[in-house]
């Protein structure tokens, strides 16, 4: 029953208190990518989980959708099941993922478990979702590289979203299920800090405009707002002292001045 599945894990700055999260791995084939060179984790990671088939760390972060897009072509297996440090699961819940796609082999690309941090949501049996989600899913290689798997524009934020958007236009669909649960406590992956909180809302606010952007939604009135918006309150934080505040204003302007840039080289 596992045998063809693989466990991508994408880490960075891991906090070690959730090493035991991946304990539940043992027996499975996994693959290991870590932005953050993290030489230690992976001494601890290697001994919990005997059967990791390629653990490679770099010190350049590259991103989400482009770190589980790398993870993914090292996948041998027909399947994979994609997860985080904060997620926990257990095993006849990724196997029931596997169940979900294959009674709905035709057209399933990604069954999604339920995340909740306490319940979970009360759901009839399976049911098709118009959205997936990133952090946690299960799928088979050859339709996640077929509908194009993430769009490395991305670096985190949005990517899940837009791969949904797209499988909605495909012929392929996703889907939940009731007997496969997770508990996903978000943003605990990677430690916290001033340069993790610029990372993150530079790219959330750049990811937003480009899935705008993509959806031909995006309007330069926008634009031109959040970038005043966030001019305004980082002199305000800066005024009041409220230094990380401002260190997020000054992320959001960054990422959309990062925005405009992109959209330009699209065009010269």
């Amino acid at each position: 029953m596992i045998s063809d599945i693989t466990i991508i894990l994408l880490l960075y700055k891991t906090p070690s208190k959730l090493i035991k999260n991946f304990e539940v791995f043992k027996k499975f084939k996994v693959v290991v990518l870590d932005q953050s060179n993290d030489k230690n984790f992976k001494k601890k990671l290697t001994k919990i989980l005997p059967n990791i088939k390629n653990y490679s760390i770099t010190n350049q972060n590259n991103g989400y959708a482009k770190g589980i897009n790398t993870l993914v072509k090292k996948v041998q297996t027909k399947y994979f099941f994609c997860t985080q440090a904060d997620v926990n699961i257990n095993k006849n819940s990724i196997l029931e993922l596997k169940k979900t796609i294959i009674r709905h082999k035709k057209n399933a690309i990604i069954a999604v478990p339920l995340l909740n941090k306490k319940k979970p949501n009360k759901l009839v049996k399976e049911i098709e979702v118009s959205r997936m989600i990133g952090a946690t899913f299960f799928c088979e290689k050859k339709k996640f590289m077929k509908i194009g798997m993430f769009d490395e524009n991305f670096f985190f934020y949005w990517e899940d979203i837009d791969l949904s958007r797209r499988i909605q236009k495909s012929n392929f669909k996703i889907y939940e299920t009731q007997k496969s649960k997770a508990v996903h406590q978000n943003g605990n992956s990677s430690l916290s800090g001033y340069r993790t909180d610029l990372i993150r809302n530079k790219n959330f606010i750049f990811g937003e405009l480009l899935y705008d952007y993509k959806g031909g939604k995006v309007k330069t009135i926008k634009i031109l707002r959040k970038f005043a918006q966030n001019i305004f309150l980082l002199i305000l934080n800066l005024v009041l002292l409220k230094f990380r505040s401002s260190n997020i204003n000054l992320a959001k302007i960054l990422g959309i001045i990062e925005f405009i840039i992109f959209i330009f080289k699209k065009y010269l």
